[in-house]
């Protein structure tokens, strides 16, 4: 499988995004064999994109204002705005060198915290066949990356949607909760104990991510 060309209009290729703009895409009934099956290539980043600086990846994040909360509607909204990201972005700020992404792999810029004055604080989407997720991404004032934690997002499962929604507090407070939904798409419980699972993430003054 050749790897595809990741294009974008920030990075002088015509036409924007090759990746599937579906934000609801089909699961193949058999994830587990669809990713045996399926041989995964790294996308190089184009050597001849122009302009890829750290203020100009920043630029593509607005600020929002707080609170704010991440449901399953967020990307969709977002995306009326913001347009996808070419991986060629995402390998000079946030992935890892050695990352592997395939032709079900789509990013896109969501927000920026306000009010960051000692570090950058921005949240991005990534989707692929197994679901979608929100990364909480910070940053020194120099483009150093500091911490990064999935904050919001679903994921296909054999028994059901899981979905993680978080709400965004003037103060820095990251508070979500996962719950499941089933085939009909009504809320079905994650154990025999609770049909929610809560969890909290405090940003530190110095772009730390803390579970708390």
């Amino acid at each position: 499988m050749k790897p595809t060309l990741l294009k974008h209009k920030d990075n002088g290729l015509e036409g924007g995004s090759d990746y599937p703009q579906n934000t609801n895409p089909k699961v193949p009934k058999s994830v587990k064999n669809f990713k045996e099956d399926k041989v995964k290539v790294q996308t190089i980043p184009d050597k001849k994109a122009n302009a890829i600086t750290f203020e100009n990846f920043i630029n593509f994040f607005p600020e929002v204002d707080l609170p704010y909360t991440i449901t399953s509607d967020t990307q969709r909204l977002l995306s009326i705005n913001n347009d996808p990201m070419s991986a060629t972005w995402m390998f000079n700020f946030v992935l890892e060198k050695d990352a592997v992404v395939d032709e079900y792999t789509e990013f896109m810029p969501c927000f920026s915290l306000p009010n960051t004055s000692q570090f950058i604080a921005i949240v991005f989407w990534q989707a692929g066949i197994e679901g979608s997720n929100y990364y909480l991404t910070t940053f020194s004032k120099t483009g150093v990356l500091i911490d990064k934690a999935k904050i919001a997002g679903t994921k296909y499962g054999a028994d059901g949607l899981y979905q993680m929604v978080c709400t965004i507090s003037p103060n820095w407070l990251f508070s979500t909760v996962e719950g499941k939904l089933d085939e009909q798409g009504n809320s079905a419980p994650i154990s025999e104990e609770e049909k929610h699972q809560y969890k909290s993430l405090q940003l530190s003054g110095d772009g730390e991510i803390v579970p708390i």
